[in-house]
């Protein structure tokens, strides 16, 4: 017997062990796991940014800057000397690195002029209007370009020309090789250029030339409402700094400073750093020594790298908000079951703590034991899980304040449990009395109260912004459940007894026995209940997410196409029918709709966006989507033709277009030849996939309309379909409507659901689901545990009186607590999204503001509810197999 106590003893305190490696290790792979796919989308999101982009600039007009400097100088014009040029850029440099900047190789200055227009180019530089030409100095220019033609030239310049280098693409367009003479015309003056040499780029991809693009490679410019030009540049010489600023003084002269950064050894929880660093330098005035420390109040510093990392810092603080409220709900989960797993070490311990009190021994020494067994169980694993968390799992799980926290709340619970617990249970008795009645109902009061006062923060402030952290607030999710497990608590009792009422007035005796002993099993203590249903809960909670982000992603995809497919083409290739026709032809295509987008104004100046469309075809697309039905009965017929004068025409509005349109007819005017002509709402349209992202629109039949540019000219076409063969729908497309392009909505759900956030986001809910489920395997065998020593010592004395099945009766006692904790966990699932839905925002893992409606998740509660479920039967099984192989009359005796 002895024997038998040791090993139950040894096993709780393996128990325990194991519960505080898996807490710890889920403690701090969470928050690792997080970061390393924040990070991942990070280093997307800045790989596919440019150079430019990744960069500080700092610029200044040249007579500002050099003001001061003339000031001085008793009003004598001075330049800008190379030494001075180069010194700036080294101490702007030594000044950002002052402030954390990632600095990188490659950082440059200059001076730009304006563009002028130029005359001496060759013919393919002639468009309808004259070509124009900028002046760049570079001081890194021979370093950035290699010379492939002529020379850089300090002498041999014509008097009063400047020496200029081309790169070989602008050579090309403006006809241009060593020795061509050029004018520009600039402010007042014009500028005679000599070209020296012809240069290539050494690297197409840095700052140096994708700063100032037309410096090397020459665009034609095309104005909303004038002659397109070919626009370009030309740089100074090495030795031409001095001369640039005495021929262009008058053309706007600006410096520019470049410096990149490296950005890719930054991680996501470093970003808020760079930002600060990076709002530091635009906001604090660059200091220079020197003779240009009278200078430098007027330099402006920028970085458009700013904005793009502002932006996926709030993305992040809403994806920690979420996956925060899966890390501290797993942690709590698991200090339920290890306080549960120091419940039942105490139980085993029990006759040993009984023998030590009776002895003499305190309370405190009482405690003392329990503090030293749970230390030797608990410190080893702990250290166990910390350095499986930091080798197994990606990202830098050691650096995680937050995985630290959580872990030690975890070991703190580990090492606190045994302790409280058999200090409690070994007190010394009070005296009876009302106080005690009172007691369970006070705490039970106390805590619906902590669960209620966090729900009402949560529904009213929401989770603390900009990933703060509230761990009261976090742990929510797995706090409904106290209301719950005390309801069910109360009427567990309840209904046992109307079972047993019932069994009484049976035959045998196996339903009575077991039903009396049900009332009294361990499974209906406060602990064992709360953490099964803790369990479960955050199962619950967790299939809510996956489903709501799973939704979010199918609406966001129906948001971005309006349809299965959406064909965009230039307004000057208007779809015609064939073309619709064609489409139509692909396989797997079920509806095709053509659609024309004209915007106008109302009388008042509103603008209204106008959707024509064939009402019948239109009608059958959307109804093979999830937007609102289109009742194209309310625009009458809906045939093509032109639109009678004086006729006013039947639209469905939007909400926020009927309210501008009123009731009665409305005229819409428009700034093109076309109309005016009267509108009517006939019915309201919340929204449709002409216009997926909402606004102030109006359908209405496809007809011609009044003026010369109002004959329909549809340019875009939507496709639905379930089993569309993408590859035939292109070549189609392509064929019928040349330079048209195309997106598959299946293409935009799949690069939601690939990203490293959406997949980051999956993998950490389904592993904090299967983590869930195995808390609840444990919780189920060590609540069995506990109550094994009473079960089996009734099926002994009931096996000596006859008793022939046991199975039946211990399956009978215990599984009645199992099943009321599973059926208190599917209460948890049905009121989790109403009481914590609302105060979640998926947008950034859907990429989509639209809300997301959450409901309980049938497979994320009811796998584990089922496999808890063959568990318990299965250990209660093993339980019986194994009592009725060991001797009754020795276990008897010693009871």
């Amino acid at each position: 017997m002895r024997a038998r106590m040791v090993g139950a003893a040894g096993g709780s305190t393996l128990a325990l062990a194991l519960l505080v490696c898996g807490c710890v290790f889920a403690a701090l792979a969470g928050p690792a796991l997080s970061l390393h796919t924040r990070s991942e989308a990070l280093d997307q999101e800045l790989n596919g940014l440019g150079g430019t982009t990744k960069a500080v600039q700092v610029s200044a007009a040249l007579t500002e800057f050099m003001g001061p400097l003339t000031e001085s100088g008793a009003g004598a014009k001075q330049n800008l000397s190379l030494s001075q040029l180069t010194g700036s850029t080294r101490e702007l440099g030594r000044g950002f690195a002052a402030l954390r900047l990632p600095l990188a190789a490659g950082d440059w200055s200059g001076l730009t002029s304006k563009l002028g227009v130029v005359s001496g180019a060759g013919p393919r530089a002639q468009a309808e209007a004259p070509p124009e030409l900028e002046v760049t100095y570079r001081a890194p220019l021979t370093t950035a370009a290699r010379v492939i033609a002529g020379t850089y030239a300090s002498t041999g310049v014509p008097t009063g020309m400047l020496a200029v280098a081309a790169t070989t693409q602008m050579a090309a367009r403006y006809g241009l090789h060593p020795g061509s003479r050029l004018t520009v015309a600039t402010v007042g003056n014009t500028v005679g250029l000599f070209v020296t040499a012809i240069v290539q780029e050494k690297d197409p991809g840095s700052t140096f030339w994708a700063q100032d693009p037309i410096a090397g490679r020459p665009a034609l410019n095309v104005p909303g409402n004038g002659f397109p030009y070919w626009v370009g540049g030309v740089f100074a010489d090495p030795d031409q700094l001095g001369p640039m600023q005495d021929a262009l003084s008058g053309a706007g002269l600006e410096l520019n400073w470049e410096f990149p950064l490296t950005v890719g050894h930054v991680n996501a929880d470093q970003a808020q750093g760079l930002v600060s660093a990076l709002n530091r330098a635009v906001s604090v005035t660059p200091a220079l020594t020197g003779s240009l420390s009278l200078a430098e109040n007027s330099m402006t510093v920028s970085s458009l790298l700013i904005s793009d990392l502002t932006q996926f810092l709030a993305t992040q603080a809403a994806v920690e908000t979420v996956l925060l409220l899966l890390f501290v709900s797993l942690v709590v989960v698991g200090a339920t079951v290890s306080l549960l797993a120091a419940r039942m070490m105490v139980a085993r311990r029990g006759g040993e703590l009984l023998m030590l009190r009776a002895r003499g021994g305190s309370v405190r020494q009482v405690a003392g034991m329990m503090l030293s067994t749970a230390m030797l169980a608990a410190g080893p694993a702990a250290v166990l899980g910390a350095v499986l968390a930091i080798a197994l799992i990606p990202g830098d799980a050691a650096s995680s304040g937050l995985g630290w926290s959580l872990a030690g709340l975890a070991v703190i619970a580990a090492l606190a449990g045994p302790p409280l617990i058999a200090a409690w249970q070994h007190r010394k008795p009070g005296p009876a009395g009302a106080g005690r009645a009172w007691r369970r109902p006070v705490a039970e009061i106390t805590a619906c109260a902590a669960a209620v006062a966090g729900l009402v923060v949560l529904h009213d402030q929401g989770l603390p912004a900009g990933g703060g952290t509230n761990l009261y607030l976090s742990a929510v999710p797995v706090l409904v459940a106290i209301p719950v497990v005390l309801v069910m608590l109360r009427l567990y009792p309840l209904v046992i007894r109307g079972l047993l009422a019932a069994a009484a007035r049976g035959t045998g005796a196996t339903g009575f026995v077991a039903l009396s002993r049900a009332a009294r099993s361990s499974l209906t203590g406060v602990l064992p209940a709360f953490a099964l249903v803790l369990a479960l809960s955050l199962a619950t909670f967790c299939g809510m997410l996956s489903n709501g982000i799973g939704r979010g992603e199918v609406a966001a995809s129906w948001q971005s196409t309006g349809a299965d497919a959406l064909i965009a083409g230039p307004a000057s290739n208007p779809v015609t029918t064939p073309a619709v026709q064609a489409i139509a032809a692909v396989r797997g295509v079920r509806h095709v709709a053509a659609f024309w987008t004209t915007n106008w104004v109302t009388p008042f100046g509103q603008p209204v966006t106008v959707v024509e469309v064939d009402p019948a075809a239109y009608a059958a697309l959307v109804a093979d989507t999830p937007f609102p039905a289109f009742a194209a009965g309310k625009l009458g017929h809906g045939e093509s033709g032109t639109l009678p004068p004086g006729a006013t025409v039947p639209v469905l509005a939007s909400p926020s277009a009927a309210a501008l349109l009123g009731r009665g007819a409305t005229q819409l005017t428009s700034l093109y030849a076309m109309g005016p002509f009267d509108v009517r709402v006939a019915g309201l349209l919340d929204s449709t996939p002409a216009l997926p992202g909402g606004g102030t629109f109006v359908v209405m039949p496809l007809e011609t309309l009044p003026g010369p540019a109002g004959h329909p000219t549809p340019a875009t076409v939507l496709v639905t379909g379930a089993s569309i063969d993408h590859a035939q729908l292109t070549k189609v497309a392509s064929k019928v409507l040349p330079d048209s392009s195309i997106t598959f909505r299946t293409a935009v759900f799949a690069s939601l659901a690939g990203s490293p956030l959406q997949h980051g986001a999956a993998l950490i809910i389904d592993l904090t689901i299967g983590a869930a489920g195995a808390f609840g395997l444990f919780i189920v065998i060590l609540g069995l545990a506990l109550g094994s020593a009473e079960r089996e010592l009734t099926l002994a004395r009931l096996t000596v009186m006859g008793h022939e099945r046991p199975t039946r009766l211990v399956i009978a006692e215990a599984m009645p607590a199992v099943l009321a904790a599973v059926v208190a966990g599917l209460g948890c699932a049905i009121v989790l999204p109403y009481l914590v839905g609302s105060a979640i925002d998926l947008s950034a893992f859907t990429g989509s503001s639209a809300s997301v409606e959450f409901s309980p998740s049938v497979l994320a509660l009811g796998l584990p509810a089922v496999v808890i479920c063959v568990i318990a039967l299965v250990t209660l099984a093993a339980q019986t197999r194994a009592q009725s192989q060991r001797g009754i009359t020795g276990m008897l005796r010693a009871h």
